[in-house]
Order: C-alpha cells, then structure tokens, then sequence
C-alpha cells in the first residue's frame, strides 16, 4: 500500500502497511509542526522529510519498548514481593530484579 504525506504543501508518497498509515500520517502531522520555518532545495528536503520521520519512528518505537520494559520490571517486582510471603527470595536474585528496575 502507497500513502501520500502532505509537508510544507508536497506530497511524498511512502510504501507501508495499511496498518502503519495513521502512524505515518501522526508522524508527518508532527513534523510539519517542527519543520514550519524550513526553505531550502526540493532535494534536500525530500532527504530532510525522509530522514526526520525515520527518527521519529525510532523514537517512539524505543519509549514504546522502554515503556514495556518498565512494565515487565513492575510485574516481575510483583511475582518477587508475592514470592516472598511464602518463601525469601535468595539474595542474588533481589539484586538482578532491583538492577533492572534502576
């Protein structure tokens, strides 16, 4: 599937999934608002979009996985409390659950 995103009045036509198009549409949205000031050569700032929305991915992709991560340390915190009602939970494995959740 092909979507058309529309920056600073061009369209750039991008390959992907029907699936990803409301994130890349949320994406373009996004950078249009930070590239309001930008002029320069046509070439150049096909790159610039390009290279913008590909960090803009990464970055909600990695605060995404950071965000299940935290989510997994909280549950494994829990199993580790609840554990330890019925039985100590050896030392060493206190400290990697706590290194984790650092």
């Amino acid at each position: 599937m092909q979507t058309i995103l529309r920056i600073l009045n061009e369209d750039i036509a991008l390959d992907c999934a029907p699936c990803d198009q409301r994130r890349l549409e949320d994406l373009a949205a996004a950078l249009e608002t930070r590239l309001a000031g930008f002029s320069g050569d046509a070439d150049g700032y096909r790159r610039l979009v390009l290279t913008a929305i590909a960090l803009l991915d990464e970055t909600q992709a990695t605060s995404a996985a950071l965000a299940r991560a935290r989510c997994e340390i909280e549950r494994l915190n829990d199993i580790a409390a609840e554990t330890r009602v019925e039985a100590p939970v050896p030392l060493a494995d206190r400290r990697l659950v706590n290194a984790l959740r650092a």
